[in-house]
């Protein structure tokens, strides 16, 4: 028996500064209302021109400003930036650590049995900080009649002219505002914290019984796992009073789950028969079953797989078919609230109950489109496991015609094929726009409570469209297939060992179904395709669908040198511009492919203790020099320097990504909303990055 362990541990700190904080929609669900009072106290607190009351938006019925040239409370949506403020910051220190300790070992039943069993514990601790607009400050900042500029009141902030939100701040300084600024200025800190431990065994043996092609191998064991996923918020995201986001509820949950399988290797033919068609096969199947505790749920599934050599070892067939399953993450199930922006196209009233018949002057009909719809994502306790089924099959071939002085090459070809169902995913805005026009839906006014049991379409106090609110779904289907192919080569000469690795993925085609809408082809497009990418996520951050990716690798190593060249390539692929139901137009555009080189050196420092060059009494002696104790020599100790000992297996590295400086491609993104103006998913923005690394061993 032998134990064993490990131990990890990594802090990482990060750095963002974004755009200075945007308007949009001053009124969005589970968020403070950003407003700006007007430029006179309503007589009465009734607006005289109509527009959101004070209670509409919680402001106090005294509150102005002399800077607003309307006598209207301003709280309706602009496409602004407040510049008085500066970029935001974004601080995160990710502390990650995991340990493992654990037992194997190969003598267990008649020694033809082999085991190993361990415990995994791993945490992950974030720590966000952000810096931003704290809104009730910025409010109170906004309105003459505060205490604030009160040179009576003990809040007195030192001048009584409040702040003017209608300066051109991002061309002239207007020297009121600069010393209302830290007032209103907001600073957060998150804490992010995940941990997860397991507990597994295997057993296996490849002799449970012989056939005449050779011995079965069977394997079988078990895991035990409980994870848990805490959200602890700073009071001003907890509240709502963070002008980026919305309320943030504290998110405190866990789960358990345990799981059994079992498989076997049977060997149908052998090479020890020499039957032509038949130098080799065998099959393979298995069985899984695992079971949720937290919500009752569970899932089996079976493999099964065989592997064919028709004439010798240079030419193998494999295949396998199976079923899988993929239970929903933390975050789907338990939260937090999700804030995204997709396209949608609002034609309809407002609810009846609320504002009125359909056609009223109170309930007049809405024609609203809308590229960066609100969408809130809220999680669902109740969603299941997602399910898939796989196809595999390909081809290996290592020619045997080449002489082994000319190096081994081998190829590889692997097509595929899956297939999931009820993938968990939220409503796409068009789709819970029909379903509320069609009464299938509710609507939802601000600041009334939501439910997470069904989408809903979302109004403002006035009545007028905000967004939609969907919870996660059981639901979508995707049908996904391509091939893989592979070229190893390597040869050894008098100046070290060359080898050649390449790996290309082509996607034939990605086929997402969606609830409630027809089958769409995504192979070679952009999430920012304004139907799909509502499905998937923020259309303005999008990901793609590649058809082609690649990887090539050329090594030498030579003693204890290694020298790397890769080049990556990363296929271009169609994004969306503009559409015809918000722009009466429809455009694409090309994001380039690219290719990019990295570059890496390492030497390895491996010390040996000295080998005798003769047998030496009592270190080693062969049999027929063995003589009695009483004439051998004392033993004679071998070892290494002490600095030998620390420094060996240690291996130091150098190496260059993106030798020349490549740039990511160009990407837009729907409605122009990509701020980062490349593919975020697919690249960053480090450039050439040079590192060292050194990796011990014990």
């Amino acid at each position: 028996m032998r134990i064993f362990g490990d131990f990890y541990y990594v802090d990482a700190k990060t750095h963002d500064e974004l755009a200075p904080t945007a308007t949009g929609p001053f009124e969005l669900p589970g968020r403070l209302a950003l407003f700006v009072p007007p430029n006179h106290p309503f007589p009465g607190g009734v607006p005289p021109f109509g527009g959101p009351t004070p209670a509409e938006v919680g402001m106090s019925p005294t509150a102005f400003n002399p800077f607003n040239p309307f006598e209207q409370i301003i709280s309706g949506g602009t496409n602004a930036r407040i510049f008085d403020f500066g970029d935001r910051l974004v601080d995160n220190e990710n502390m990650a650590e995991r340990f493992t300790v654990g037992v194997k070992g190969d003598k267990l039943f008649n020694g033809t049995w082999g085991y190993d069993g361990a415990f995994m514990y791993s945490q992950i601790e974030q720590i966000s900080r952000f810096q931003g607009i704290n809104i009730p400050h910025f409010e109170r900042i906004l309105n003459a009649a505060d205490p604030l500029f009160d040179p009576t009141s003990s809040e007195f902030i030192g001048q009584t002219i409040p702040y003017n939100s209608m300066a051109d701040t991002q061309h002239v300084t207007f020297p009121s505002n600069l010393p209302l600024i830290d007032f209103a200025r907001l600073h957060t800190r998150d804490l992010f914290t995940s941990k997860l431990a397991t507990l597994d065994l295997n057993i296996y043996t490849t002799d449970l019984f012989d056939l005449p092609a050779g011995g079965v191998g069977l394997a079988f064991g078990g895991v035990f796992s409980r994870e848990s996923y805490r959200i602890d918020l700073d009071d001003q995201n907890r509240l709502g009073e963070n002008a980026d986001t919305a309320t943030f509820a504290p998110v405190k949950a866990g789960r358990k789950s345990w799981g059994i399988y079992a498989e076997t290797l049977i060997p149908i033919f052998s090479p020890k028969w020499r039957i032509p068609g038949f130098h080799s096969l065998e099959f393979s199947a298995g069985v899984r079953y695992d079971e949720w505790l937290n919500n009752d749920t569970n899932a089996a599934v079976p493999k099964v797989g065989v592997r064919w050599q028709p004439f010798d070892e240079s030419l193998t067939l494999r295949s396998t078919w199976g079923e899988g399953f993929l239970e929903p993450s933390m975050v789907q199930l338990y939260g937090p609230n999700r804030f995204l922006l997709a396209p949608a196209h609002f034609v309809g009233f407002a609810p009846v109950a609320q504002f009125g018949p359909q056609g009223s002057p109170t309930n007049p009909l809405q024609d609203v489109a809308d590229p960066e719809t609100t969408v809130e994502q809220v999680p669902n306790k109740n969603i299941r496991p997602e399910h898939d089924r796989s196809w595999t099959g390909g081809i290996v071939y290592t020619p045997k015609w080449i002489p082994p002085k000319y190096g081994q090459l081998t190829l590889t070809v692997d097509f595929w094929d899956v297939e999931r169902s009820g993938v968990a995913m939220f409503f796409s805005p068009s789709a819970i726009i029909n379903g509320y026009n069609a009464g299938i839906f509710p609507g939802v006014v601000i600041p009334a409570p939501v439910t997470a049991t069904q989408p809903a379409v979302v109004f403002d106090p006035a009545g007028n469209y905000s967004g939609v609110l969907s919870p996660y779904q059981n639901g979508g289907r995707t049908r996904t297939n391509g091939v893989d192919l592979g070229l190893q080569y390597q040869v050894e000469t008098g100046v070290g060992t060359f080898s050649l690795l390449s790996r290309w993925g082509y996607l034939n085609e990605m086929v997402v179904n969606f609830p409630g809408s027809r089958p769409r082809q995504a192979a070679g497009t952009s999430s920012s395709e304004w139907f799909i990418g509502s499905f998937f996520g923020d259309v303005t951050s999008p990901q793609g669908w590649l058809k082609w990716k690649g990887d090539t690798l050329l090594d030498w190593t030579w003693h204890n040198w290694d020298l790397n060249w890769t080049v990556h390539f990363v296929d271009g692929f169609w994004e969306q511009l503009f559409a015809k139901q918000f722009d009466g137009k429809w455009k694409r555009h090309w994001v380039d492919a690219t290719w990019f080189t990295d570059a890496q050196l390492s030497y390895s420092l491996i010390f040996t203790p000295p080998v005798e060059a003769a047998p030496v009494p009592g270190y080693s002696k062969g049999g027929k020099e063995m003589v009695g104790k009483e004439k051998e020599a004392p033993p004679t100790p071998y070892a290494m320097p002490c600095w030998k000992n620390i420094l060996n297996n240690t291996t130091l590295t150098v190496g260059v990504t993106d030798i020349f400086g490549e740039d990511p491609p160009h990407s837009f993104g729907f409605e122009f909303g990509n701020a980062l103006g490349y593919p975020g998913s697919f690249y960053d923005n480090l450039g050439r990055f040079w590192y060292v690394r050194m990796i011990k061993k014990f």
